[in-house]
């Protein structure tokens, strides 16, 4: 083997193993817990909440079960607990739209339903 090709086969290595440590990175930086949720910065929750939801069964949870995971919400009222959620985000960075918030929405103390709603939807009701 020449030195150009073990040139470019260390480049290759090298490259291998950026890519392995900076996808383990953009994992973690994705997974759910409830100290990034509660200690969140702008658009923070929007990176984190799929993962909340891959790990959670919300129908059923009980408001304190969801206060368990989430913490106090940032607005409620007899039939509902919200989170605010930030802008949308897409593979590029955050997307231009309107703020987003997590409405759950409860029954007889249980959840029976979430929906994602436009904070300026939430206000106008």
């Amino acid at each position: 083997m020449n030195k150009k090709d073990k040139l470019v086969l260390s480049f290759l290595g090298f490259l291998v193993i950026v890519a392995f440590f900076g996808g383990q990175m953009w994992n973690s930086y994705k997974d759910f817990s409830k100290e990034k949720w509660v200690n969140y910065e702008g658009n923070s929750r929007q990176a984190i909440v799929k993962d909340f939801f891959d790990r959670t069964i919300i129908d059923g949870i009980s408001e304190e079960e969801l206060k368990s995971y989430l913490g106090e919400p940032d607005d409620r009222n007899d039939a509902e607990m919200i989170y605010y959620l930030g802008t949308p985000r897409s593979f590029f960075g955050d997307k231009e739209g309107p703020e987003e918030q997590l409405v759950f929405t409860f029954q007889d103390g249980k959840a029976i339903g979430v929906t994602r709603v436009p904070v300026s939807a939430q206000a106008s009701e």
